[in-house]
């Protein structure tokens, strides 16, 4: 059995793997030719891609409990914490934005203020201090009033016939134009806009449920039992709520929050129940390490796919850019017979290959080690 404040091993995996899938899925070698269950739902509807994001939302929600105990059972106070979560925040929201500036280079005037890992940090900025003064049966039912608070703002009329959750018309992003003005993904609207911060929260705070569950659980069936009814019930809520309330990603509706972080539950639970066999666990360690190098890991992906989807040169009338060249001139003539599908999946994962490889590499010269973490022992 682990110490109560010790890190969660399945965690770090389940973070691992859902990195290595938000980096797949977001860096195609061609946007036009990616396999389905890839490519995020074009409006209500949930695919593979639209899982990855609350998931990682999750996991964030599900640490907290684990790093906030450690630092208060060891004495530290709440203001430092506070300084803590806000320092966070900032630098996540910081990175962010860079982001959104290589990618809207060299029209900065354009540039797109929202963004997932500003997202995460609002999320992570909110539910932090809730996670410290609230218990976990209270945090449910702050969770729960996020959503239907964020259901009835959604329906608020906006207009004569508007239904009020289409894509054109919707109140999220009738909000997004009106304080961000052009600065949003697209003219509608941004997926990562303002009211969609509200319904994320309660995505961390019920990560933070599961966090506490396995904090002062010890491991074994019942552990990942309760986990995994928790996670099956909240994917009924959440499929029942949709006939009312449709899942959408863009909106993070109610619907969504629950079926995304009932499969999330349900995730955590396999890994947790897998890593309890010490002969499988040697196809864990890559997930470790991506998971405790996420930040970086992500980062550096996103700012390397932005970098090959500059334009840089003119081929006939169009600019060309380094990702569709190195999809068409250099892959393709390679593996002539592979489907474009599954070609743009490899480019993905030379992408998560290339970025850790480089990842370690800095590491190595900075002399310091990128894994942070160790297995926990089976329960005997």
């Amino acid at each position: 059995m682990k110490e109560p404040g010790s890190r969660l091993t399945s965690l770090d995996v389940f973070r691992g793997a859902t990195v290595a899938g938000m980096i797949l899925v977001n860096n195609p070698g061609n946007w036009a030719t990616v396999f389905e269950p890839m490519a995020h739902a074009k409006w209500d509807g949930v695919t593979f891609a639209d899982l990855v994001f609350p998931s990682f939302v999750f996991i964030l929600g599900a640490a907290i409990p684990f790093a906030f105990a450690r630092r208060l059972e060891s004495g530290g106070s709440h203001r430092a914490l506070y300084i803590r979560i806000c320092r966070r925040a900032a630098w996540l929201i910081a990175l962010g934005l860079v982001l959104n500036l290589v990618a809207a280079f060299p029209d900065l005037a354009a540039i797109r203020i929202p963004g997932v890992l500003q997202r995460i940090a609002f999320a992570y900025l909110i539910a932090a201090p809730l996670v410290i003064h609230l218990r976990p049966s209270r945090r449910a039912y702050v969770a729960a009033a996020f959503l239907l608070v964020h259901w009835a703002v959604l329906s608020i009329p906006i207009g004569v016939g508007v239904h009020g959750l289409s894509e054109a018309d919707n109140l999220a992003g009738l909000i997004d134009r009106a304080l961000l003005g052009r600065h949003t993904l697209t003219p509608t609207g941004d997926p990562e806009g303002i009211l969609g911060t509200l319904p994320t929260v309660s995505t961390a705070l019920l990560g933070s449920l599961a966090g506490d569950w396995f904090r002062r659980s010890p491991r074994g069936p019942v552990r990942v039992g309760w986990l995994v009814g928790a996670g099956c019930a909240a994917c009924a809520l959440g499929l029942v709520w949709a006939r009312v309330l449709p899942l959408n990603k863009a909106l993070w509706t109610g619907s969504f929050t629950l079926f995304t972080g009932g499969i999330a539950a349900l995730a955590l639970a396999a890994c947790d129940s897998a890593l309890n066999t010490d002969h499988v666990r040697w196809w864990a360690q890559p997930f470790v390490w991506l998971g405790v190098n996420a930040l970086a890991i992500y980062f550096l992906a996103e700012l390397c796919g932005h970098l090959l989807d500059a334009p840089w040169g003119v081929a006939g009338a169009q600019a060309t850019t380094a990702r569709s060249w190195i999809f068409w001139d250099v892959l393709q003539p390679v593996v002539p017979g592979m489907g474009e599908e599954a070609l743009s999946l490899g480019f993905a994962l030379l992408t998560l290959q290339g970025v850790s490889e480089l990842i370690k590499r800095i590491a190595a010269l900075r002399g310091i080690s990128t894994v942070e973490t160790s297995y926990e022992k089976p329960q005997q």
